[in-house]
């Protein structure tokens, strides 16, 4: 295995337990429910405990970025043990997850001058993020260069995509992330909009008012998308997530499969704290990234 731990924030939703069976260290985000105590995503508040008060107290939480000290403690042990560190962190539109470790790797180059410190931007997050790392550990293990990696996720990023249905579009308009999607606040909160990510920047790719219609139009903007792009779909991987309604997740993954043929299906995951603290209970959406072996690598 070539000599260099992969990092990432926690907005990536992979999980410690499969982080660890894949060798990659995560730097979480701390989430509140009281807007005063912040605790380490999963760390320190379970999931269930974070989306019981957003759906049954309808509450809405608050997220914070790892801080710099986050990541010089996450970095310090491998440089340490000789290791370079690379690191992907979540689109920076989003978050500044990505100036925190560029501000630890400065501080670190001075106490590791010969190391080598990378920290790149995924332009995604939740899935979409963790289907990039997923394809870095599988460089990483069959032997490919961090110069390999670097590259491919630099090209990967263009291609990837989220398509994702908002759970409930008040919780952006709270937390003052509406940005692009404020033609459709005000008296529109009821609707769902279907969001693009990608490039790093949202975009929307319809409405509707009902989930099993949003599922539909999810699906709908994907076989658009692979038909407009001329790529692929089976050069791909991809996962299905939601974070509070599974009932229908079969029906979606059958949708999704007629949509994309020939395209690898992971597990279903759970969308994190991150991305729900602004998009609200029944957020659900389809991500997909190409494979490292169809850019040549």
């Amino acid at each position: 295995m070539a000599d260099y731990q992969i990092f990432s924030d926690g907005a990536c939703d992979i999980g410690f337990e499969k982080a660890a069976e894949l060798n990659i260290q995560l730097i979480p985000f701390y989430v509140s429910i009281d807007h005063e105590n912040y605790y380490k995503e999963i760390l320190e508040i379970s999931l269930n405990d974070y989306f019981r008060f957003m759906t049954d107290e309808k509450g809405y939480p608050k997220t914070s970025l790892p801080s710099i000290q986050d990541y010089i403690d996450a970095f310090r042990p491998a440089l340490e043990a000789g290791k370079d560190v690379l690191c992907l962190t979540m689109t920076r539109s989003l978050t500044a997850s990505q100036e925190s470790a560029m501000t630890a790797k400065s501080m670190l180059e001075e106490d590791f001058p010969n190391a080598r410190i990378e920290v790149i931007n995924s332009w995604v997050a939740t899935g979409a993020q963790m289907l990039l790392l997923m394809e870095m550990a599988r460089m990483q293990k069959n032997g490919k260069s961090l110069d390999d990696v670097l590259s491919y996720v630099e090209k990967a990023r263009v291609d990837a995509r989220i398509h994702f249905m908002v759970g409930d579009l008040s919780y952006l308009e709270v937390g003052g992330r509406i940005g692009k999607l404020a033609t459709l606040s005000g008296g529109l909160l009821k609707i769902k909009p279907i969001i693009i990510l990608k490039d790093g920047e949202i975009g929307v790719g319809g409405v509707c008012r009902a989930r099993k219609k949003g599922l539909t139009q999810i699906t709908d903007v994907t076989k658009k998308h692979f038909k407009e792009t001329g790529e692929n779909p089976a050069e791909y991987i991809a996962t299905l997530g939601t974070n509070t309604i599974w009932d229908d997740m079969d029906h979606f993954f059958e949708l999704a499969k007629e949509s994309a043929p020939g395209m690898e299906f992971l597990p279903h995951f759970q969308i994190g704290a991150t991305i729900s603290s602004h998009t609200g209970p029944g957020t659900t959406g389809f991500c997909f990234v190409k494979k490292y072996e169809y850019y040549g690598f």
